[in-house]
């Protein structure tokens, strides 16, 4: 994308019909887009690293936006400005200017007293270290990714191990019923060249065992520094102590930071045979589950599966929990696992360092949504996580802590 074209696509977004912006928003905007406009317009400095600063500039704007209208609007320029890379930027640009991109979303999200700081993070130089990604019209440096800690040891079973995702995440193997049948399924459509996604892969354990099988896998998640994590166990599997790839990407593995839906809809539609997404929607209202689950959906090639797991409200620390679920089924509440404070009825502690917002999934909860999104329910089961969670969680008695459903795509391709 031209940088000139970059710089009108977010202008006519912007736009103030296009929502009811506050004075101080409206302040962040036009800020926003006079930088972009003196980048566009600057024919003295390289084209190159003019472009780099301008999508630094701009990445950081849109990383300070709440959810809502402007963030969506600007999620389309978003998607055109990284078309080349299925809408998203590179795990390269990300972890090349991380501290850049930290600090201009963190100049736009200053203290709303009116002022805004006249300091410009994006204005970056070209390194002696650095490459040229011509795909993407940006300089990079690819061993950003080893600039990223690992944890030491791969994750245990009855262990959760620690994500760099801030909202508290944490990631076990993938041990569980549906995850397995997805790592099958990948060796199975491996031999015709099929492709899956992983979406909120963490440390990306299914991805790499999917790759082991030989299947060609698409590694989704909402921190880049997992993502890096991915990349350096890959390159530790195939032998290799280098990166040799300027966008962190292989033939075989292709790493995508984002947020489901909006900041993957780039994805091409029929694209991929089984889709993993495990651990992530009891994360999401009710809305954006849907949301979430309809897209997944064009992305199923026909026949193609997505394989779910999700936690459900029967978990030890949330006995306190159970008495007001059961009353909001009785209600026909239509999603009764949500809870906007979880320190209302956590009873562990873990809440303190998570999200403040959770979505505990029932087997008719998963079921009824898996269907509203044109699929048809294979399979739906209660999963015992007896030696798979910590022994603090479980709930002997019920066996229920985690929900897995696959559905299937039964819809054919009309010629």
């Amino acid at each position: 994308m031209d940088i000139l074209v970059f710089f009108e696509a977010c202008k006519v977004k912007i736009a103030p019909e296009n929502s009811p912006f506050t004075p101080w928003q409206i302040a962040l905007n036009d800020f926003f887009l006079c930088e972009l406009k003196n980048l566009a317009e600057n024919r003295e400095t390289d084209p190159l690293l003019n472009m780099t600063r301008a999508t630094i500039l701009f990445e950081g704007f849109y990383s300070s936006l709440a959810e809502g209208a402007l963030k969506c609007l600007l999620a389309e320029v978003r998607a055109w400005r990284w078309e080349q890379h299925f809408g998203m930027p590179t795990i390269t640009f990300l972890l090349s200017y991380k501290q850049q991109l930290d600090d201009t979303q963190a100049l736009f999200n200053c203290d709303k007293n009116g002022e805004i700081y006249q300091n410009a993070p994006w204005i970056v130089y070209q390194e002696s270290h650095g490459a040229v990604d011509t795909q993407n019209n940006v300089l990079v440096d690819p061993n950003s990714i080893f600039r990223v800690e690992a944890p030491p040891h791969k994750e245990k079973i009855g262990v959760f191990t620690k994500t760099h995702n801030p909202l508290g995440g944490c990631t076990i193997p993938p041990c569980d019923p549906v995850s397995q049948q997805f790592i099958e399924h990948a060796a199975q459509i491996a031999h015709n060249g099929g492709k899956v996604l992983e979406i909120g892969a963490a440390f990306g354990a299914a991805s790499l065992a999917a790759i082991a099988k030989g299947a060609t896998v698409f590694c989704n998640d909402i921190d880049v520094r997992n993502l890096a994590v991915v990349r350096q166990r890959f390159l530790a599997s195939m032998s290799l102590h280098d990166s040799t790839s300027i966008t962190g990407d292989e033939s075989k593995l292709t790493l995508l930071p984002g947020a489901l839906p909006h900041e993957i809809s780039g994805l091409p539609p029929r694209s991929f045979d089984a889709i993993l997404i495990c651990r992530v929607l009891h994360f999401f209202t009710g809305e954006k589950i849907e949301e979430s689950l309809q897209l997944l959906s064009t992305l199923l090639t026909p026949g193609g599966k997505i394989y779910i797991v999700c936690e459900t409200p029967f978990l030890k620390n949330w006995d306190l929990f159970i008495p007001e679920l059961n009353k909001r089924i009785e209600a026909g509440v239509e999603w009764p696992g949500e809870i906007t404070n979880t320190d209302e009825f956590d009873r562990s502690g873990r809440a303190a360092s998570s999200s403040r917002f959770i979505n505990w999934i029932t087997k008719e909860v998963l079921e009824r949504s898996i269907s509203k999104a044109g699929l048809h329910v294979e399979h739906a089961a209660y999963i015992n996580r007896a030696g798979q969670f910590p022994e603090d969680l479980l709930r002997p008695e019920e066996g229920k802590e985690s929900i897995g459903a696959i559905g299937c795509n039964n819809q054919r391709v009309h010629s």
